[in-house]
């Protein structure tokens, strides 16, 4: 956000109380968990149409990376700037208030990126001892089959037919998996 921009958008926090602050940190933040719309009407006295959009973009920008970078006081207090610190304070009480409902809505909506999940998985391998061009093979093969749930609840098996090559390329898909997931949750 540059820095025209940030200076607007302090002025136009200060527009408001600090009880009307604590109201509208609080709204958007059950709109980041609960999707609990917003009303411009009861704020229209305030800010003009634009106006609101800003604040709320930035009330809104402001509590996601608070929780996805675990910012402390300090840093909450100095991403706002100049804002007068009784305002600052009230914003912080938002994100101590609000931290694991908003984490956890944040997790959610992560992890809700794709509607399937593998439910089970099954495998058998198999030894080919040789081929139509090939008398003596002995290559190991995997097959995999993999029960995936939708949203729906219906299950559909997936199966896949692995060499040595393509089972570590999934295991290396899986792991790189794994690790951002952990990422995610810590």
């Amino acid at each position: 956000m540059a820095d025209t921009t940030r200076v607007d958008v302090i002025t136009l926090f200060t527009k408001c109380s600090l009880g009307e602050l604590n109201a509208l940190c609080h709204t958007i933040a059950g709109n980041i968990t609960s999707r609990q719309p917003l009303d411009y009407n009861a704020y229209s006295k305030l800010w003009s149409l634009e106006e609101w959009w800003n604040v709320t973009e930035s009330i809104h920008s402001l509590l996601k990376l608070s929780i996805k970078n675990p910012w402390t006081k300090d840093e909450i207090f100095e991403k706002l700037g100049t804002l007068p610190d009784d305002y600052k304070q009230t914003f912080m009480e938002v994100v101590s208030v609000r931290r694991e409902d908003l984490r956890k809505s944040l997790l959610a909506s992560t992890a809700a990126i794709s509607q399937n999940v593998m439910a089970d998985f099954d495998w058998q391998m198999k030894l080919v001892m040789s081929s139509d061009k090939l008398s003596s093979l002995h290559s190991p093969l995997l097959n995999l089959d993999l029960q995936v749930a939708d949203c729906n609840n219906q299950n559909r098996v997936v199966s896949l037919e692995l060499d040595r090559t393509d089972l570590k390329k999934l295991i290396a898909s899986l792991e790189g998996a794994g690790k951002a997931v952990q990422q995610l949750s810590s």
